[in-house]
């Protein structure tokens, strides 16, 4: 059965490991440790990898877990495995563990006054992190200005604490390369509509090199605001794609049951990847 302990003990086996580094870039809405892995060389640019971002998407999690410990190249790699720890929590436990009464009422309110939050994309707050991030903030159809359990563009762009947290470790950083892990589709995104012609064509390039050994699509990301990889390649001009894991046919929250079959071919297009883009 999937259960956020059995997440949190594997990071936590993670960070005793002697041959993988690791830091805590700051606390969740709800106090939790925010954990950065970091394998290979600190020379030279690094790739950055997050997953986890929507709470019921934690099947990405185990994903980037698996793919720190099978990390082997001297390029490089920061990767962060649990971006939304609360709301994951939400997803797997329900909102018991919560002390605060007056927030429980809240997020029980916001889910239509049901005790299933197992389709739960937010965090803590009602907020859905992807649509937070000053790029295009609040001007998709697809989102919302009030809390919700997917949507809510949040009180201001960047108003959350995880993506806070987040933007100060990566402008603290000198990345080439973002890949955002997500959940279903079997796609990687690309692009955002901002961006100029020619870098839409280089973030094109990509996204075929990233997409060929998962034998996944590739879409542009059009209508997409407020994202990380939005955010990252607009702002930051660090090319960033955000890869769907899992067929349309499965249901969310994919289980951690799947993962073999979600994981196949995942540490090959990583290598690819850093081996046309990432060699020191």
């Amino acid at each position: 059965m999937d259960s956020y302990n059995n997440l949190s003990t594997e990071i936590k086996s993670l960070i005793k490991e002697k041959n993988i580094d690791h830091e805590v870039y700051g606390k969740s809405y709800l106090g939790e440790d925010l954990h950065a892995f970091h394998k290979g060389s600190y020379h030279g640019k690094q790739l950055l990898i997050t997953a986890s971002m929507h709470a019921r998407e934690y099947i990405s999690c185990k994903v980037v877990l698996n793919l720190i410990k099978e990390y082997n190249f001297t390029t490089g790699c920061y990767f962060i495995p649990l971006v939304n720890p609360d709301g994951v929590r939400i997803v797997l436990e329900g909102i018991n563990f919560i002390d605060d009464c007056g927030l429980k009422n809240l997020l029980y309110r916001i889910n239509n006054n049901s005790q299933d939050f197992s389709l739960w994309k937010a965090n803590a707050r009602g907020v859905d992190l992807n649509v937070n991030f000053n790029a295009m903030w609040g001007e998709s159809k697809f989102t919302s200005f009030f809390p919700s359990s997917s949507g809510y563009v949040g009180e201001y762009p960047n108003s959350e604490i995880e993506n806070k947290n987040l933007l100060n470790f990566i402008q603290n950083k000198n990345f080439y390369m973002s890949i955002a892990y997500h959940s279903k589709g079997n796609v990687v995104y690309y692009g955002f509509e901002k961006l100029n012609k020619k870098e839409i064509k280089n973030a094109k390039k990509i996204a075929k090199d990233i997409a060929k050994p998962l034998k996944y699509k590739i879409i542009q990301s059009k209508g997409s605001t407020g994202g990380l990889s939005d955010y990252l390649s607009y702002s930051l001009k660090i090319p960033s794609f955000t890869i769907e894991l899992g067929s349309d046919k499965l249901k969310h929250p994919i289980k951690l049951s799947e993962i073999d079959i979600i994981y196949k071919n995942q540490y090959k297009m990583l290598k690819n990847i850093i081996k046309k883009y990432g060699a020191l």
